[in-house]
């Protein structure tokens, strides 16, 4: 196989930065191979697929040195069109990609910017739907799809295009679990018909089961490139450099190091069931599971025979019965376009029922305004982008404040002390456009939290965060749920629900289908694939070992679960 894409001593720095992004990155890619890069937030992943697809140096301004050589011509001196048939990149915010009414027409759009005569163009189009499962969302407008439809959607259109190679910047982050599966699976075929894959993902799970390499960026210098059992097996390094391995692996080297076993690690789930076999491992204990004991007292929230349908005809919501109660930690989960995230704005009072009702400490939202729930409910949004409008970091949180009439000393300590905790201090000054994805969503976590609400509400709080931020944001949410505040998040990632979560609500098409304590709902592997939802790996692999009466919900747990035979 010959080269498709070929980095020489690559050295990036944006117009308005004050320390090069990307410091002397060299690589190559062969034609075919399935390259995922993986590295914590800032390490400039977003940055090298921008130089790959030719957006740099031709578009954003900065100062640039080496060379990004792709089919053996240098992106330099090609125009950005042709790069644009050659390589196709699907952004970390799919929302930028938008220009259109359609889904249809927003696949549709680039073939006809390429000039793709009509029929061609119909039968990509089509194609392209019905291989990432958006056909039947055609004649939707995609601004208002869930995050996971839309980056879909933003995958699709660039299918369309057919390009030898695809870039994508961690594609699947607002994507449910088996969306998640589907769309590596999708890549892998891609794959097999020759296309070369460049996939930046926090995902390693998924990436250890297709990927031909893996590359780990960190602070702008590829510190590590080898095969992902090379990669992967050396847990100890890819956790200090903030990546998580696959529960299996982190398991099984638990397991070596604490019973002096010395062999090759599992990467999959597959092999980790062989591996433990051979080693004789056996379960020592199991769990009982049991529905969630509601907490005693009123309920903070309560939906009565609530239901909303949106204006194009959609049920988003089917006569919701359920009841929050003050001081629980509630993860609401459910595939892309299940309602979780219509379920929580009508808890803020940005949508109001069609029928049944709402009520927030008692009263109905219908009879509040958006400012006096906002008071008592915090709400970060799924995109940072539509809730951040201020200038810098420190404006944004102090506008809220300032609006309740503080002083500007009470302002200053309270944007000090929320900044630190989730570790945005010393960037008061910078401009909030100029911040990464990651860093934009722990900035809207800290201008909801500096209000002190007593409930706090959070759409997918770790999309686009490394290992060790996707940690600090959790814990900073356990830390206010220890004060006795309701801690209410929506996520896709499965493995934050169960370490973190004490009730977990699982939605399927405007209902619940579940609800109850983590270990009980993860033992209900049926239920939850109607849903969509796999189970955590580490439970997964309980599953297969023993049965659903074995299900572990972290790797510790595991561990202290499992002894290996003589």
């Amino acid at each position: 196989m010959g080269e498709a894409v070929r980095i020489r001593d690559l050295w990036w720095r944006y117009g308005l930065g004050q320390d090069w992004t990307l410091k002397g990155v060299d690589l190559t890619v062969r034609e075919g191979e399935f390259l995922v890069i993986v590295g914590p937030s800032g390490a400039g992943k977003s940055t090298l697929c921008l130089a790959l697809c030719g957006l740099i140096p031709h578009f954003l301004r900065g100062y640039y040195r080496g060379e990004v050589i792709i089919n053996g011509r240098d992106t330099r001196k090609m125009r950005l069109s042709e790069i644009t048939k050659i390589v196709g990149i699907v952004f970390q915010d799919p929302d930028t990609q938008f220009v259109t009414m359609s889904v249809e027409d927003e696949v549709a759009f680039p073939l006809e910017n390429h000039g793709v005569p009509r029929e061609e163009m119909i039968k990509r189009v089509r194609k392209a739907m019905e291989s990432t499962k958006i056909l039947d969302l055609r004649d939707k407008y995609p601004h208002e799809l869930s995050g996971g439809q839309k980056q879909r959607v933003a995958i699709a259109s660039i299918l369309a295009l057919e390009p030898e190679i695809l870039v994508l910047d961690e594609p699947t982050s607002d994507l449910d679990p088996v969306g998640k599966a589907e769309i590596f699976s999708m890549l892998a075929e891609l794959k097999k018909s020759g296309r070369t894959i460049i996939l930046v993902e926090h995902n390693m799970e998924e990436a250890a089961k297709y990927a031909d390499r893996i590359v780990l960026l960190r602070e702008g210098k590829i510190t590590v490139d080898g095969s992902p059992r090379k990669v992967l097996g050396d847990v100890e390094k890819i956790k200090s450099m903030g990546i998580y391995p696959p529960q299996v692996t982190e398991l099984a080297h638990l397991l070596s190091r604490s019973n002096g076993v010395n062999s090759e690690l599992p990467i999959t789930l597959e092999e980790a069931v062989d591996w433990l076999r051979e080693m004789g491992a056996r379960a020592v204990k199991v769990f009982d599971g049991e529905h969630y004991v509601r907490n005693a007292g009123d309920p903070v929230i309560s939906f009565n025979n609530a239901s909303f349908v949106y204006p194009d005809g959609t049920l988003a919501l089917n006569s919701i019965n359920i009841d929050f109660y003050r001081g629980e930690f509630v993860a609401i989960i459910g595939q892309n376009g299940s309602g979780k995230t219509t379920l929580v704005k009508h808890i803020v009072g940005l949508l109001k029922p069609t029928r049944g009702e709402v009520r927030v400490f008692g009263k109905k939202t219908t009879e509040m305004s958006i400012k006096e729930i906002a008071t008592r409910i915090g709400y970060i949004y799924q995109n940072p982008d539509h809730q951040l409008f201020c200038q810098t970091v420190y404006e944004e949180c102090a506008y809220g404040l300032r609006m309740l009439g503080l002083g500007e000393s009470e302002i200053k300590k309270r944007v000090g002390d929320i900044l630190e905790k989730v570790g945005l201090g010393g960037l008061e000054s910078v401009e909030t456009f100029l911040l990464s994805k990651g860093q934009r969503q722990r900035l809207a976590i800290a201008s909801v939290l500096v209000m002190d609400p007593e409930v706090v509400i959070v759409d997918e709080p770790t999309t686009g965060q490394d290992m060790a931020q996707s940690l600090s944001i959790m814990n900073l949410l356990k830390s206010l749920h220890g004060e006795g505040r309701t801690v209410i998040i929506v996520t896709h990632n499965m493995r934050l629900v169960s370490e973190y979560a004490e009730r977990v609500v699982v939605m399927k098409a405007g209902n619940i289908i579940l609800d109850g304590e983590p270990r009980w709902v993860f033992s209900q592997p049926a239920r939850l694939k109607e849903a969509l939802i796999t189970p955590p790996q580490i439970t997964q692999l309980g599953h297969v070992l023993v049965g659903e009466q074995f299900s572990p919900l972290t790797v510790y747990e595991a561990a202290s679960m499992i002894r290996l035979g003589e």
